[in-house]
């Protein structure tokens, strides 16, 4: 039954989005004049965010047993190809003076709900 509600979780949790960016990055959005202005809140905020899913990502390790932590790896492994690669296409595809941000938001989005998933399966319900 655990096994098949870390399968449910891995499906499903990300369709509801995290908004837990911190105080700190609102703040400096807000204050934000220019395209590298944002790009700097963009970049300290994702290294929060990283630090956050690595931390969560250790926890849920230390939690899980042998087998569960092999799909954990696994999972996480493959996720990160996919939020790499898909931030690389939204790059792409914005182009012109707007695609370092995009790609930034990308990665910060993504990381960040990344680890809100990983925190609910660490504390189902809360």
């Amino acid at each position: 039954m655990n096994k098949l509600y870390l399968m449910f979780l891995a499906c499903f949790a990300p369709l509801a989005l995290a908004e837990d960016n911190s105080p700190a990055y609102s703040r400096c959005m807000d204050t934000a004049s220019s395209t590298v202005a944002m790009s700097a809140c963009i970049q300290a905020e994702s290294q929060l965010q990283d630090a956050r899913l690595n931390r969560v990502y250790k926890q849920l390790m230390a939690k899980l047993e042998a087998g569960p932590q092999k799909g954990l790896r696994d999972a996480q492994r493959q996720w990160i190809g996919f939020r790499d690669a898909n931030c690389k296409f939204h790059v792409q595809a914005s182009g012109g003076t707007l695609a370092q941000l995009e790609g930034g938001m990308c990665m910060l989005d993504m990381t960040r709900e990344r680890a809100a998933e990983l925190e609910r399966v660490l504390s189902p319900g809360q």
